[in-house]
């Protein structure tokens, strides 16, 4: 029995162990295998431009063109396409069988005529009317009551009938005047007139603030201005001049030049004929190329034109970056102590912390 437990826990181990070799080999994959990148332009009269971007030995690919004005992109994982954008209807055309073309044809033939109208139709043909039903409910003796018979109503003219109610008027009338004229009469309270009390002109007077007061409170405004402005102002130069602050920055500025030489391309060539109205632009464009010539050296040709104004040529750039490398410097930037606390302070800075100072 016990030999049984132990094979079953060596079998689950190699499963574990087998499992963790799988995903440290994925993240190895994913940080050593470099992503490739392609990028080529031209130039005469009409822009041209194309990019790839490719990682596993091509098994993922982003593909793009710009070419006459149109712009077309493409995403792939193997031999699946997972985005497309901006591609012709030829292409898609292309991959469609005959088959399909013979069935959406034979469907279009097969597709029935317009009907013929209903008059032309034979009585054959024709829906059945509807027609009522036979059996009918029984009739329901209303319940409203029976009016009285015409001879017993008094039929009066309307002359009469208007002057009846023109008294019936005038009586309600003189009621509600006596019901008033009968009720006492209630007095309604008169509001009370609160008096302000004004103040004299020389009290006005008092009240208000000399030119030298104004002044003095202007002053004073002004000098807590700059009172604060200067505070601000030695605490710039404190933390500019902290030790945290120059160690931050001075390890900030190794790994951006780490990075920039890690991404930069590996590979640049192609022809560039250039040339701009005034000779001198021309000239300053040239200096500052050349500045970059052991970056490109002799691969790239440059052909300055200083007659006329002019562009055209070819470039092409290859390149290549592994994720490693950002994720060197990310953890260097965890474990620097200059950064942590340059972190805190500008986490707390509103408290204003001595002790972040020392």
């Amino acid at each position: 029995m016990l030999h049984i437990i132990l094979l079953i826990l060596k079998i689950l181990g190699c499963i574990i162990l087998g499992i963790l070799a799988l995903l440290l080999a994925a993240v190895l994959i994913v940080l050593f295998v470099p992503f490739k990148y392609e990028l080529s332009a031209a130039y005469d009269g009409q822009p041209e431009a194309s990019g790839k971007l490719s990682w596993l030995f091509g098994a993922m690919k982003v593909q793009g063109e710009f070419k006459d004005k149109k712009l077309w992109t493409r995403a792939s994982i193997l031999w699946f396409r997972i985005f497309s954008m901006g591609e012709t209807a030829d292409a898609q055309t292309d991959d469609v069988p005959e088959e399909t073309e013979k069935s959406s044809a034979s469907a279009e033939l097969s597709e029935p005529t317009q009907t013929e109208p209903l008059e032309n139709a034979s009585p054959e043909n024709a829906l059945p009317e509807n027609k009522p039903p036979e059996n009918k409910p029984p009739e329901v003796e209303s319940l409203e009551p029976e009016s009285p018979p015409i001879e017993d109503l008094e039929i009066k003219n309307p002359a009469e009938q208007s002057k009846e109610n023109h008294f019936e008027e005038k009586d309600s009338e003189e009621a509600h005047f006596n019901e008033k004229a009968a009720a006492p009469e209630k007095k309604r309270p008169k509001p009370k007139k609160v008096k302000r009390a004004e103040k004299s002109p020389k009290a006005k007077a008092k009240n208000k603030p000399g030119l030298f007061e104004r002044l003095e409170k202007h002053f004073e405004h002004i000098s807590k201005k700059y009172d604060a402005l200067m505070h601000k102002k030695e605490l710039a130069e404190r933390f500019w001049n902290a030790d945290f602050t120059q160690g931050s920055i001075s390890f900030g500025k190794k790994a951006i030049a780490s990075l920039f030489r890690h991404v930069l391309p590996k590979k640049v060539s192609g022809k560039i004929h250039f040339g701009f109205d005034k000779p001198s632009d021309t000239g300053k464009i040239l200096g500052y190329a050349s500045m970059l010539y052991a970056w490109y050296g002799d691969s790239l040709t440059l052909q300055p034109d200083f007659e006329q104004a002019v562009l055209e040529g070819n470039i092409d750039i290859r390149g290549s970056l592994r994720l490693y490398i950002f994720l060197y410097w990310g953890l260097r930037g965890l474990l620097n102590k200059d950064l942590r606390k340059l972190l805190k302070f500008i986490k707390h800075f509103k408290s204003k912390e001595e002790t972040l100072w020392q």
